[in-house]
């Protein structure tokens, strides 16, 4: 961490796009103090947070104040905040009251409908606030719509044999079991599927399985409890020709997966009808299917990759996404 920061960073590490995004902002000639948006990250505390937070307001408050307490004084100029989960609104004010000369700017890469209910208080709290979700960002015009992104690496896989024709990475969450399996059996059969479910803890298969009891007599190996880095990722992707993407019912935002597909080159298979209305999108490229029964034709498997325009690619760049969260 710099001795003086100019920018507050709060952002989970999710598979780390957090500290992707503070590499890049240092390329640019910040001095960046990244914290984690919550006190803790560990199954059960995440699960508490999302769901009875004031079990753990007490713990959340003074691990915020605690930053507080180490950043006063700092030059900070910036205070950019990445969905905000352990924040409240007092968190917020707290922070404004300690920087009172820094901008503040939020980033929802969540949805309203999967995020605390006070998200929406927390965002009429700072002074710019962006959204990956169009449909949230339609229905309150607070929030400035902006797609998320791709990182630089994503973009420059290494040319290896594509033996892998279809391919899912994720966390394990929702429908996204029984979905992969309606899509294995809408593909032929010489095609090969393959697939890494992740889970953060191995207790959760217990409870997806009582859910889904398909997954006893599933592959094992399609399951994984440790999260895969992202140079395994990246040789999975390059060794790819079509990447799966399966959103969370209640988002239409891009994910991440859909972007990196992009970034990367690889054509897309995905759940969500929302792609169709991007810039990127190309049928050639893009193949979107109905979660419950999908329908998968041999052409669109076997036509080639039509690139995308440079300026499109730059705008979905990590580099893209900062010019407009940072302008």
């Amino acid at each position: 961490m710099p001795d003086s920061p100019d920018l507050l960073l709060f952002c989970g590490g999710f598979f780390g796009y957090a500290s992707e995004i503070r590499h890049a902002l240092e390329a640019r000639g910040r001095r960046v103090a990244l914290f984690d948006d919550r006190p803790a990250t560990d199954s059960l505390s995440k699960a508490t947070l999302r769901l009875a937070p004031s079990l753990v307001r007490a713990q959340t408050e003074r691990y915020f104040d605690g930053i507080i307490a180490r950043m006063r004084g700092k030059p900070i100029r910036d205070v950019l905040v990445v969905k905000a989960e352990g924040f409240s609104p007092d968190t917020v004010r707290r922070l404004r009251t300690a920087f009172p000369h820094a901008r503040f700017t939020l980033y929802f890469w969540d949805s309203y409908g999967n995020m605390p209910a006070d998200s929406r208080a927390k965002a009429a709290l700072f002074d710019r606030v962006l959204s990956f979700d169009p449909r949230d960002a339609g229905q309150d015009e607070t929030l400035i719509y902006r797609p998320l992104f791709f990182v630089d690496r994503f973009a420059q896989l290494p040319g290896v044999v594509q033996d892998i024709d279809v391919l899912f990475f994720g966390t394990m969450h929702g429908d996204r079991f029984p979905v992969l399996q309606r899509i294995a059996r809408a593909l032929p059969p010489s095609v090969r599927f393959e697939k890494f479910l992740y889970f953060p803890a191995k207790w959760l298969f217990a409870i997806h399985a009582a859910r889904y009891p398909a997954m006893l007599r599933a592959d094992r190996g399609d399951f994984i409890y440790t999260p895969k880095s992202r140079a395994e990722l990246l040789e999975l992707l390059a060794r790819s020709r079509i990447v799966v993407d399966i959103e969370r019912p209640v988002q239409c935002g891009y994910t991440m997966r859909t972007l990196e597909a992009l970034g990367s080159g690889r054509k897309l298979i995905t759940t969500n009808a929302e792609v169709a209305n991007a810039d990127f999108y190309n049928p050639d490229n893009i193949l979107v299917i109905d979660r419950a029964a999908p329908q998968i034709a041999a052409s669109y498997l076997e036509a080639p990759y039509q690139p995308v325009a440079a300026d499109i690619l730059y705008r979905y760049s990590l580099s893209g996404w900062l010019d407009d969260v940072l302008p």
